[in-house]
């Protein structure tokens, strides 16, 4: 399922899917051309269909069903963005998430944040997405958790500062 939603404040896309590994690369190119058209002028698609891309990616690695929501959110009056994927996880999945988040989470700078946990465990598969959405996309990172429905919203502004300035 498939539905985008659109005004001159908001626009919506929110996908009800079942996505397998081969389709992830697909889901990533189609939150960018959204983005493109949705809203050129931030320039902010590359690092919105990241997200999108890592949070599917952890969706389909940690869930219990196939079934993967995602949700892009955007919102002009408050300059604001959000990408949001929701899944069913057992209860030791979402504890594996919840200990990455905080890891990710524990480091004031997004970058060191990243580094860390490129270096914690250099060989294996997965464990760095919520740090690169962090601080590659500029977006901020929550975790909701209703039963075995879980959420991973990341959020932030809808214009990103160039880099030089946000090392200012």
């Amino acid at each position: 399922m498939t539905s985008i939603e659109h005004s001159d404040a908001d626009a919506i896309l929110f996908l009800r899917m079942q996505p397998s590994w081969r389709e992830i690369d697909e889901i990533r190119h189609f939150v960018e051309s959204f983005c493109a058209s949705t809203c050129p002028e931030t320039e902010r698609q590359e690092q919105l269909a990241l997200a999108a891309h890592e949070l599917v990616q952890n969706a389909i690695a940690n869930a219990v069903t196939p079934d993967v929501e995602l949700r892009l959110e955007v919102d002009r009056a408050t300059e604001r963005v959000t990408v949001s994927v929701s899944n069913q996880a057992r209860a030791d999945q979402i504890e594996v998430l919840r200990d990455r988040l905080d890891k990710t989470l524990a480091h004031a700078d997004p970058l060191e944040g990243y580094v860390a946990a490129m270096r914690d465990d250099p060989e294996s598969r997965g464990g760095i997405g919520l740090a690169r959405i962090r601080f590659e996309a500029a977006l901020e990172l929550a975790l909701d958790v209703e039963g075995e429905r879980v959420t991973v919203r990341a959020v932030g502004p809808l214009v990103v500062p160039p880099p030089d300035e946000l090392l200012s």
